[in-house]
């Protein structure tokens, strides 16, 4: 197996050693005001867990409860996954719901004002029913005003394979981050820290040389379970193109048996052309 400097980013054992440490908070702030945007940065954070800090991990999502505080005096609770499953807007849902039912105080009574929560989900793949862009950030909107319901909700996803531009075509800290994540695999070092000084403990946090021999075996093992997974994707998708593509051949022969049939073509005729039975061309 090809021994690359640094981990794959979308493994999850990797996304929890890059962002999932107390060592990684000063990465993680980073990473968040640079997805995020806010004129408002995030300048402290908490783990929901400390002990555990992922607090699902089924193999393919990895999952971060984060409370976060801004420069204003503001909390947000932020979210964020590392999605590799299906129905992932739905996830998101779940995920923003939970966390906002989280925030009601046990043993008083409830007043349902919660700080505002962040659901950012990191994919690896693109999906349409999502948008064309690399970055989507989704508000409640009232429709008929088009404007925002609530500053309470958002729900941003990341399409790293949109990430398409070059290293001299990044402009500012979210493209070097959508830039280095989309290609750590293939880099020697970590560029942008002469930008953005954070980025320096990026080089110790991905980098394999570190890992000790455990770490290095969960790794191996997770990055097979990604490939896995991805292959099963791939296969189910080429054998729905394969049966879409048999489905649309069968009815163009069809179309094309009834119009023979329409202008007085023979039955036998009609078969030897298309290949269809006779028995089926009498039925059209």
């Amino acid at each position: 197996m090809l021994m690359t400097k640094f981990v794959n980013p979308f493994v999850d054992q990797a996304f929890k050693r890059i962002f999932g440490r107390e060592e990684s908070k000063r990465l993680m702030i980073d990473f968040l005001n640079a997805v995020i945007g806010d004129e408002h940065p995030i300048v402290e954070i908490e783990y929901g867990n400390r002990e555990q800090v992922p607090v699902f991990d089924d193999g393919r999502t990895v999952v971060f409860d984060i409370y976060c505080h801004t420069s204003d005096g503001r909390n947000i609770v932020v979210e964020m996954q590392n999605n590799r499953q299906g129905f992932f807007k739905e996830r998101s849902l779940y995920y923003a719901a939970r966390s906002i039912s989280s925030q009601g105080m046990k043993g008083r009574r409830w007043q349902y004002s919660f700080d505002a929560v962040y659901v950012i989900s990191v994919l690896n793949f693109t999906d349409k029913d999502i948008s064309d862009r690399l970055r989507t950030e989704v508000m409640l909107y009232d429709i008929d005003s088009v404007t925002a319901f609530t500053d309470r909700l958002h729900l941003i996803y990341l399409q790293m394979p949109l990430a398409n531009k070059t290293e001299a075509e990044c402009e500012n800290n979210f493209d070097y981050w959508m830039y280095i994540l989309n290609n750590m695999e293939k880099l020697n070092d970590i560029p942008f820290t002469d930008k953005n000084p954070v980025l320096v403990d990026l080089e110790d946090a991905a980098t394999r040389l570190g890992m000790t021999y455990d770490e290095e075996v969960a790794y191996q093992r997770a990055l097979k379970r990604m490939w896995d997974y991805d292959a099963g994707l791939w296969s189910a998708k080429e054998e729905g193109k394969a049966e879409g593509r048999a489905e649309g051949l069968a009815e163009g022969k069809l179309s094309i048996a009834k119009n023979m049939k329409g202008y007085g073509l023979a039955p036998d005729a009609i078969s030897q052309i298309t290949g269809l039975p006779i028995e089926e061309i009498g039925k059209l």
